[in-house]
């Protein structure tokens, strides 16, 4: 009964307080402050609250931003947290050292209160969101889960990041895949041996044995049966007549050599010579199945930048 009247009486003052990122600069640094301050007593104006403070963590003042990204953690409640950890993501983009950092600060401290949850909006911007932004998200989950204490790195965290990890990896390659199938499409011959093109046939040769391993490690447990392709050696096309001459020869017991033939007759392994085999030319490749699946300062414009995915 208590709380509703709280609630009732200063409910106006509260939405005053928000009102304020629209003021002067006193009023902006009081509002980051006290937004996040009083945030849990107004539910349903979480959604307003969220929004005011991320206008301050864009405003042209350094001083304010920096409030405003230091109390981002304070919102990260319940399903709030993936939202706020989506948030800083995006703000890990930012020129500043001191911002930067701050961000850093402030994704460990949500990530120590629900780690899943904190994952969970640093993989939706490594999957769906700008280069640079992807980039140092996945330096940030290589560098920072280092350091995370046992206690928070689960073993259950642990087998959310591998899942995720793959997602993202078979995402992000077929994306690849795609742009080297549609660059190459219809080049033949001479097209194919310039250099340009000599590194795109076998770039899109090596994506599609990753291709083939990574759907292999998504089967629980894994087949480890999946073929590939040496990325230097041609495709070639076996004819009918071969073929057919080549299972009548295997029906016959094979005849036995003595150690000196098979010595002579023994194939060694020999690299590819050169920075590419010399029969790029004849390429061709399979078909293969698909997964489903700042400011002004330096981080673009604020119409670039999504105001947190809602969970």
């Amino acid at each position: 009964m208590t709380k509703c009247i709280f609630i009732l009486q200063y409910k106006d003052a509260y939405q005053a307080i928000l009102d304020g990122v629209k003021s002067g600069a006193k009023e902006k640094r009081l509002a980051a402050q006290f937004i996040p301050k009083f945030f849990k007593h107004f539910p349903e104006l979480a959604d307003s609250a969220i929004n005011a403070q991320l206008d301050l963590c864009e405003d042209e003042d350094l001083s304010i931003r920096r409030q405003a990204i230091k109390e981002l953690p304070q919102f990260a409640t319940g399903e709030n947290l993936p939202r706020v950890a989506d948030i800083l993501t995006q703000l890990l983009q930012t020129d500043d050292s001191a911002e930067f950092n701050l961000v850093n600060n402030a994704l460990i401290c949500i990530f120590k209160i629900d780690a899943k949850g904190t994952l969970g909006g640093l993989f939706t911007q490594i999957i769906q969101g700008e280069d640079i932004v992807r980039e140092r998200a996945i330096k940030f989950l290589s560098t920072k889960l280092k350091i995370v204490p046992e206690e928070v790195m689960t073993k259950e965290v642990e087998e959310y990041i591998f899942v995720e990890s793959k997602k993202y990896f078979a995402r992000g390659l077929q994306v690849y895949i795609r742009q080297l199938r549609l660059a190459l499409q219809g080049k033949t011959g001479e097209a194919l041996k310039t250099e340009e093109n000599k590194i795109k046939v076998v770039a899109l040769k090596i994506t599609n044995n990753i291709n083939v391993l990574i759907k292999d490690l998504f089967h629980n447990p894994p087949s480890y049966k999946s073929t590939v392709t040496l990325s230097w050696k041609p495709v070639q096309k076996v004819e009918v007549g071969q073929k057919r001459m080549a299972e009548e020869n295997t029906s016959s017991p094979p005849k036995k050599q003595s150690p000196a033939q098979k010595r002579d007759t023994r194939q060694i392994y020999n690299p590819p010579s050169g920075k590419y085999s010399s029969n790029l030319g004849n390429f061709s490749y399979e078909q293969r199945g698909g997964f489903r699946g700042g400011r002004g300062r330096g981080w673009g414009g604020r119409g670039n930048r999504s105001r947190g995915r809602l969970y």
